[in-house]
């Protein structure tokens, strides 16, 4: 079962999720409900991997002062860390909400993640079931976060160059296709859109702060295979999500960004509680 399913709340880049959604080759917004287990099944989430391509500090936390070059590399490894616990957690408390599962505790999963020769990479296959197996997991879960507080370029650049053209042929078929006018428009559109088609706008209490993660199931009891993968993209953080925080960190980019990345989590789930079950062996 693969699915993609994502949450603009907002308007504002209708285009941005048709193009990230004709690109993933995925069962787009489809979904259905599974009958509920005997039993909850016991899954282990077994680690979550910051795979964004962020390079610096700042592109996970806002700071005063910029920092130091020379001790950049080390608080980037420690922010990436910080992003990467704090999402098994999460993922592992909203899996406790829902009826079909027991999810192996937060401070069990990090202990056996220690024993293993982790060096901060994706754990292979095997590896995840030599996981599940030790603490007798019908199911384990690795999470990966692909797009954070950024979309990759490949995502957003034909439709940001689609929203540009219909900007700029609507303006030119006003204007008798005026070529200065025509080319200050594309020009402002280009300045004024880029920040919401690439991420990073904060305008009116509003943050545009993408945040797009992938979870996958591996199914331990009776036999080991692949059984579901599911991605969930949340573009914006509505104000009125924002209002809940004091004001002095409203614009801060950790905060923005692990709201998006609650949501996301949140819906994965919700979609997990829907539809993942054991699968019958053949």
């Amino acid at each position: 079962m693969h699915r993609l399913t994502y949450d603009c709340r907002c308007v504002l880049v209708p285009a941005l999720a048709l193009t990230f959604l004709a690109s993933s080759g995925c069962g787009v917004l489809w979904s259905r409900t599974v009958p509920m287990p005997p039993e909850p099944l016991k899954v282990l989430v077994a680690q979550v991997t910051l795979k964004a391509p962020v390079t610096s500090p700042t592109d996970l936390h806002s700071f005063n002062d910029a920092p130091p070059p020379e001790i950049q590399p080390m608080l980037l490894a420690q922010l990436i860390d910080e992003v990467q616990v704090h999402a098994q957690r999460a993922f592992i408390e909203e899996l406790s909400r829902q009826q079909a599962f027991q999810p192996v505790p937060f401070q069990e999963a990090r202990l056996m993640l220690s024993d293993m020769p982790f060096t901060g990479e994706e754990l292979s296959e095997a590896a995840l079931a030599i996981l599940g197996d030790r603490v007798g997991a019908d199911i384990v879960v690795p999470g990966r976060i692909l797009d954070y507080g950024a979309i990759q370029w490949q995502y957003w650049v034909s439709g940001l160059a689609l929203s540009m053209l219909t900007e700029t042929l609507v303006v030119g078929a006003a204007t008798g296709f005026n070529p200065a006018i025509m080319a200050a428009t594309a020009a402002s559109e280009l300045v004024t859109d880029l920040p919401f088609w690439w991420g990073g706008a904060y305008v009116g209490g509003w943050a545009f702060r993408p945040v797009r993660i992938k979870a996958e199931a591996i199914q331990i009891t009776g036999c080991q295979k692949r059984i579901w993968t599911e991605q969930e993209l949340v573009f914006l953080v509505p104000g009125k999500t924002l209002a809940k925080y004091p004001p002095e960190e409203r614009q801060r980019k950790e905060v923005q960004l692990e709201v998006n990345l609650q949501h996301a989590l949140t819906n994965l789930a919700d979609a997990a509680g829907r539809e993942l079950r054991l699968q019958p062996c053949t």
